[in-house]
């Protein structure tokens, strides 16, 4: 078995949109994931709006859509 999906992170870091990937085994909620990035930013960082969502397909090798692809 492969890698396990990412779970994209969005929130609000210091009034700046942020986006992160994170790749977690098991399930990864809004608090979970506000303190790991309270651990990466730190806590006198201001960080607000956590939404977590699963990634459910990757970009892997060949699945870029025909219409993009050279002949």
């Amino acid at each position: 078995m492969g890698p396990s999906p990412p779970y994209l992170v969005s929130y609000i870091l210091d009034d700046q949109p942020t986006t992160l990937a994170l790749h977690r085994d098991g399930e990864l909620d809004a608090g979970a994931a506000l303190d790991f990035l309270q651990g990466l930013h730190g806590t006198a960082a201001r960080i607000s709006d956590v939404q977590v969502s699963r990634v459910k397909r990757s970009q892997e090798r060949d699945t870029t859509p025909g219409h993009y692809r050279r002949p």
